[in-house]
């Protein structure tokens, strides 16, 4: 028998007790303690290729009578749920027995709960499911079918996850999705079917308690989606948006004050040369994170765009999405891939030239790639800056030249990590039996073909 489902729910279970009785004196709390450590352990997951494998500790419960009942009679050690597939020779009122006995182990205590509803019938496991759903301080939920779930009331909960993608489906679902979830804290969808919001609370109506913010708008119009005033989120702190065409309409709907940290993943994102909409200033802004895509376009003027209203931004992270093996290449090939490191070497204007045109306050600064020189600049115009690291080198930063040319090289480097924490590449350089290196700066006395570094 399975110890976490009723695999053959009328048959004697197979347990193996071991030969050496003394595991039966450790006194019950010293157990019980060490189970809830393992049942709290990151690192010990279910099996990912076993739908119906739903308790982490089933290999305890196999060890012997005993410590299965340990673990059974502990609350604490049925908080954290998984619904899986329904075994094929389990009939539907068998299941639903032993998903109640599931929820009452866990008795009035918060859930975790993570649905694959790909796997759960829902007409089966339905009317057990919606009188625990209250108890929800976590729920991770995929699609498809997820919106009769999302439309019960959540009121401890704190976290919700909603993954899947499948683009046969068509959800019947039209206009936002709001949540019961008045202590939401932290709201992360990664499908483009559910664009979930928070019921608004309080007068004037705020999203008062939502921190943390991710969605995947897909290349849909996702306008529709959203809801029709603008959203309050007064506490939040980090917003992620991937994936969508409609970067300049989602920000203005948004009023986030005190947002600290913005992450935007552009993807194959079609914008126009100039954003004709009102942008936001985001003035408590600290933190940007940008991934280029090489298909994506006029990415540059809107990225600039961008930071022209993020004046108090300590730390920019601009990095190449490595989609495909090629991606290195796509992007070192790309026209305006100096664009980004000439933009933030700009002085404000004549009179100011020390002073930076963008981002002033800048302290950490990680690009795709920029060239020593680059690099160079930026450090003689932010004074303030403490560290820099590129992703990709710049094609040609392997020395072919003499060696005087290499010492330059090395000189600069060393130069630039005097002022500031420098990393940059080192996998990407093809190391050769006359290659030298000093700095991370490599030179080839024979004189190989630059492509052979790229």
């Amino acid at each position: 028998m399975d110890v976490t489902t009723p695999t053959q729910l009328n048959s004697p279970a197979k347990i193996h007790a071991p030969s050496n009785h003394h595991i039966h004196t450790l006194p019950i709390e010293l157990l019980s303690s060490i189970f809830l450590y393992l049942y709290r352990d990151q690192s010990i997951s279910r099996a990912t290729d076993d739908l119906h494998n739903t308790h982490k500790l089933a290999f305890i419960m196999l060890v012997c009578k005993h410590w299965k009942a340990i673990v059974e009679c502990n609350p604490t050690l049925w908080t954290d749920i998984w619904l899986g597939r329904r075994p094929q020779h389990v009939d539907a009122r068998d299941w639903v027995g032993w998903l109640e006995t599931l929820f009452k182990r866990s008795r009035t205590m918060p859930l975790a709960l993570t649905i694959l509803v790909s796997f759960v019938d829902l007409e089966d496991a339905g009317q057990v499911l919606l009188q625990h759903l209250p108890r929800c301080e976590t729920l991770v939920i995929q699609l498809p079918e997820g919106h009769r779930i999302l439309s019960c009331p959540f009121p401890i909960l704190r976290t919700i996850f909603i993954s899947g993608y499948d683009s046969r489906y068509e959800s019947d679902y039209r206009g936002p999705l709001l949540l019961d979830a008045p202590n939401l804290r932290s709201l992360s969808s990664s499908t483009i079917h559910i664009i979930p919001f928070v019921k608004a609370h309080g007068t004037p109506p705020t999203h008062g308690s939502l921190e943390s913010f991710s969605i995947n708008g897909g290349w849909d119009n996702m306008m529709g989606k959203l809801p029709l005033a603008r959203v309050s989120l007064p506490s939040l702190k980090s917003l992620s948006l991937a994936y969508t065409d409609d970067l300049w309409d989602i920000l203005p709907k948004l009023d986030t004050p005190n947002l600290e940290s913005l992450f935007v993943n552009c993807g194959l994102a079609e914008w126009s040369q100039q954003v004709g909409s009102p942008t936001p200033v985001l003035c408590n802004l600290r933190e940007l994170t940008w991934y280029s895509h090489s298909d994506a376009m006029n990415e540059i003027p809107n990225l600039r765009h961008l930071l022209q209203h993020c004046p108090n931004i300590e730390c920019f992270i601009y990095n190449c999405h490595l989609g495909s093996a090629n991606s290195k290449q796509e992007y070192l090939l790309r026209e305006d891939a100096d664009d980004l490191a000439l933009a933030l070497s700009e002085s404000l204007d004549e009179t100011h030239e020390s002073t930076p045109r963008l981002c002033p306050r800048l302290r950490r600064l990680q690009l795709a790639c920029a060239s020593f020189e680059q690099v160079r600049d930026l450090a003689l115009m932010r004074p303030a800056l403490e560290y820099v690291s590129l992703q990709f080198r710049e094609p040609g930063e392997v020395v072919t030249q003499s060696m005087t040319a290499w010492r330059e090289k090395v000189d600069l480097v060393r130069w630039i990590r005097s002022k500031v924490e420098f990393k940059f590449e080192m996998d990407g350089v093809a190391v050769g039996s006359d290659l030298q290196e000093e700095e991370g700066v490599f030179w080839d006395p024979v004189g190989a073909p630059l492509s052979d570094y790229l």
